[in-house]
């Protein structure tokens, strides 16, 4: 879904530049381009480190981070893989400097490879939700959970994200953008909608106040970690919400929408790959401390 209008540009001659709005301002391609360029180097550092943490500590390889380890997984991918294709067309898009081309092979490896990783973030997301909710309200359950059930999960993760990536790419190729944003959005609606009723529920817990009076040093751990993930699916759902927004208005609507609005859109979109591992940062000591 990430940066849609670079690569229906190359699919439907009837979506060009003009139509987003965008101006070929050097100055703008210039912070444009940096502002990537700096995106880049963080998700790539940020989510190497959380990754090389968790694999290298034992104190870290807990059932409930498994998801979170997922989650870099796929936002370090869009980092090195999609990310660069990105910043090498709006480069090209600027006038920054000059493309040879953009071969239709390129065009679909970024509009699958991009859909894939990206889904898979927000399917991350929402089953840190759903993990933390089930682990909010049936707590014993909860922890009699095998690694098989997480194993499950993160395989549901993949296929889900590789499903909706296939479905996505090609309609795009075969149809139009706009009959792709038909057949997807109900998905990314309904991930949006079961994220926001386990947050929503996981709020609730907090408010009232109901936990185990036993082992509070563990309850305590507990609490702060389903607080920080909490915040991780929120900010996924921040940086998605107005990406959705905007393709519809463009791709559906046929809204002029301006350039430098919808660059701030993607380059939100893209900082949600970079972001979790500050997160986890200042809100987990252990791997503050790591």
């Amino acid at each position: 879904m990430n940066s849609t209008a670079a690569t229906n540009i190359s699919l439907d001659n009837t979506t060009d530049s003009s139509s987003l709005g965008i101006a070929p301002s050097k100055a703008e391609g210039i912070a444009l381009c940096t502002t990537l360029i700096l995106l880049f180097v963080c998700i790539v550092i940020g989510n190497s480190l959380t990754i090389v943490l968790f694999a290298v500590n034992r104190r870290f390889r807990k059932r409930s981070l498994f998801l979170v380890i997922n989650m870099a997984c796929a936002d370090l991918m869009v980092g090195t893989v999609t990310l660069p294709i990105y910043i090498y067309y709006v480069g090209a898009e600027y006038k920054l400097w000059t493309a040879t081309g953009w071969p239709m092979s390129l065009t679909i490896f970024y509009m699958f490879g991009d859909s894939l990783f990206m889904f898979a973030s927000l399917n991350s997301a929402t089953f840190i939700s759903g993990e933390r909710f089930y682990a909010m309200h049936w707590p014993l359950k909860h922890r009699a959970l095998s690694m098989w059930a997480y194993r499950l999960v993160i395989f549901m993760v993949w296929a889900l994200a590789l499903l909706t990536a296939a479905f996505w790419t090609a309609l795009n190729f075969f149809l139009s953008t706009k009959d792709a944003m038909y057949v997807t959005t109900p998905y990314i609606l309904m991930l949006t909608l079961i994220t926001c009723g386990c947050n929503i529920g996981i709020w609730r817990k907090f408010q009232l106040g109901e936990f185990a009076s036993k082992q509070q040093n563990r309850a305590s751990q507990n609490k702060r970690l389903t607080k920080t993930l909490l915040m991780v699916s929120i900010l996924a759902l921040v940086s998605w919400l107005p990406l959705i927004i905007s393709n519809h208005l463009i791709f559906v609507y046929k809204v002029q929408i301006p350039s430098k609005v919808y660059d701030l859109v993607n380059v939100l979109n893209y900082s949600n790959s970079f972001v979790n591992p500050v997160l986890y940062a200042l809100r987990i000591p252990e791997f503050r401390r790591a």
